[in-house]
């Protein structure tokens, strides 16, 4: 039977232990937090965070990966935080909003990277 929750992604997923910080746009980005990238695609990621985000909340990242020295920059709209462990851990998944052409390209060799 096919998993309808894979069905709807419009990107793959890819699994990489890659490093995030990022604050609420709009907002010091002195109050950065940094935290680990359950996943990630061309349409956004999932990472874990000792903050809670409230869904709609729009939040500036930066991502790090082993394919450029520099880290990429994007906006994101947080679609869901949820408990991973209860008043401690909060998953978060958040919605790239414009990406530019530059970082689709990271995103598409991070892609092409967990094909392999």
């Amino acid at each position: 039977m096919p998993d309808s929750h894979n069905e709807r992604r419009k990107d793959l997923r890819i699994y990489r232990n890659f490093i995030v910080s990022y604050h609420e746009k709009g907002k010091s980005s002195a109050s950065r937090h940094v935290s680990q990238v359950n996943n990630v695609s061309k349409g956004g990621l999932s990472f874990s965070s000792t903050q809670a985000l409230k869904k709609g909340v729009v939040v500036t990242i930066d991502l790090k990966t082993p394919f450029i020295a520099d880290s990429v920059s994007l906006d994101g709209i947080v679609l869901e935080c949820k408990d991973k462990i209860p008043e401690m851990i909060y998953e978060i998944r958040l919605q790239f909003q414009e990406v530019p052409e530059k970082v689709l390209a990271i995103l598409e060799k991070i892609e092409n990277c967990g094909k392999a």
